[in-house]
């Protein structure tokens, strides 16, 4: 079997399970995620011990809280949160293990690449949902050629294990090495990966103008 044939039959044998079994835990998770902050809000019903109907409501929100942080754990389980290293060899099975994947072909030596992965570092823990993962260009020609990447840093969305956006070096991010964490944010959020609100989108477009020199190089968080 050529190495080719390989690839496809893989590809389709994980695609079919990830679909079934990933989209259904990012839509759980997104759902929790917009009923639900994180912090822990017990207090605000102690008022209201006898009253059955915040009884039920205080009873709903913590199932919903148990029900998100039990997809976040099985995110963490899958890789997600962390900006990590694969090689070419676990290639496929991370990329369609996942509905949103974000991989940075890198160059040890060149410092774009350098740049690229300061941020994604950054925003690995932040979008819980995609996963974040990095890959030697010099030790992955098969995947170098197969998606025919010619330019590095190169920074490749993908969904459901097919490629949904392809960014080639710098010029799509401003053009310029100290660009925010922000930008990239955005860029990002544009194919799908990542969901960001109004105001850090907005935030991100005047920081690729120039126009937002208040503002550090991460970028102060927002509720997405």
């Amino acid at each position: 079997m050529t190495q080719e044939a390989l690839v496809k039959n893989v590809n389709e044998d994980l695609q079919k399970v990830a679909k079934e079994e990933s989209e259904k835990q990012l839509a759980e998770w997104e759902a929790n995620q917009k009923k639900a902050q994180l912090e822990d809000e017990d207090d605000e019903f102690d008022d209201f011990d006898d009253d059955p109907v915040m009884q039920q409501l205080q009873q709903k929100r913590l199932e919903e809280l148990k029900s998100m942080r039990q997809i976040e754990k099985q995110f963490h389980a899958q890789g997600h949160g962390e900006y990590r290293e694969i090689v070419e060899e676990e290639f496929l099975k991370e990329v369609c293990g996942s509905p949103y994947v974000v991989v940075h072909f890198y160059h040890p030596e060149f410092f774009n690449c350098k740049v690229v992965d300061k941020h994604m570092r950054i925003l690995a823990p932040k979008h819980l949902a995609c996963k974040f993962l990095t890959l030697n260009a010099e030790k992955a020609p098969f995947f170098i050629a197969k998606l025919n990447i010619q330019m590095l840093p190169a920074v490749i969305v993908f969904k459901d294990g097919v490629v949904e956006a392809h960014l080639a070096g710098l010029d799509e991010l401003g053009g310029k090495q100290d660009f925010r964490t922000e930008v990239l944010e955005l860029w990002l959020s544009k194919q799908g990966a990542v969901k960001i609100s109004k105001a850090k989108e907005q935030r991100a477009m005047r920081g690729m103008r120039g126009d937002d020199s208040d503002a550090s190089d991460g970028g102060q968080s927002d509720s997405d």
